[in-house]
């Protein structure tokens, strides 16, 4: 029997050995994925705590779901562009990183209010310092936290670069708090279940090399499918037509 031999890539490795490092340091920092118990005592964060017991309706209550990989700028751009966020909006950005979509959001595409949230309470003391140097504190929030316990039901616009499992384990908190008119963008990850929006026989946009799912609440999770046929499916089915065509005609002739 041969052996298989698989390759895994350095940055792939040196994040585990980081994630094991970091969880043997601070293990309680994992337990819930939000930091310490400081984070639900402390009043900037309460509100964001959501309130309801961690047994929540859709499962246990992950930590990480996704490494820091940002996206490029012109995918950022490319997202909200698709989206069409505008003057209106209140944007979430689901594991903020370097803040990159928060600031395209507010500077570029002039919503009304963007809020990140992240795990790394580094990446997020560095995005607070951007914010107060360009003075934009009434427009960007930023919170040290796990998006699962937080409360999404203000966003209108939802934008993802996670996994394809962690956008299936956020998807039914998506689906129970974001409002009528809402709208999801993932970078390169779907959001199995639902059904993008998008005309046309492809799934998703493509900037390169990269794809981007956009999904409208909640018509991504209501509309009805239509039976996607594969082209010898569909000769099949005219052959069967003509047969009973032709059956139907002898029939009307005798």
């Amino acid at each position: 029997m041969r052996s298989q031999v698989y390759l895994v890539p350095s940055i792939a490795i040196n994040r585990f050995v980081a994630g094991v490092k970091r969880i043997k340091a601070q293990p309680e920092l994992f337990l819930l994925g939000m930091g310490d118990e400081d984070f639900r005592r402390d009043p900037l964060n309460e509100r964001w705590y959501n309130v309801r017991s961690p047994s929540l309706s859709w499962g246990d209550v992950p930590s990480s779901v996704a490494p820091y990989v940002p996206s490029p700028l012109e995918v950022v751009r490319k997202m909200l562009k698709l989206a069409e966020a505008g003057e209106d909006d209140v944007v979430y950005d689901l594991g903020c990183g370097d803040g990159r979509i928060l600031f395209t959001a507010v500077e570029e595409f002039g919503v009304k209010r963007a809020v990140g949230l992240d795990l790394n309470a580094g990446l997020c003391d560095g995005v607070r310092a951007k914010v107060e140097a360009k003075g934009l504190e009434g427009s960007i929030e930023v919170v040290n936290g796990n998006f699962f316990l937080a409360d999404l039901s203000q966003a209108t616009l939802v934008t993802l670069y996670l996994t394809t499992s962690g956008n299936s384990k956020l998807r039914p908190k998506l689906e129970e708090e974001l409002g009528a008119g809402a709208r999801v963008v993932s970078h390169d990850f779907p959001i199995h279940r639902w059904d993008p929006d998008i005309a046309g026989p492809q799934d998703h946009y493509t900037l390169g090399s990269h794809k981007i799912y956009l999904y409208g609440i909640p018509e991504a999770y209501t509309k009805e499918k239509e039976p996607q046929r594969t082209s010898e499916e569909a000769s099949r089915w005219k052959r069967i037509r003509r047969i009973f065509l032709g059956l139907e005609r002898e029939r009307s002739t005798e």
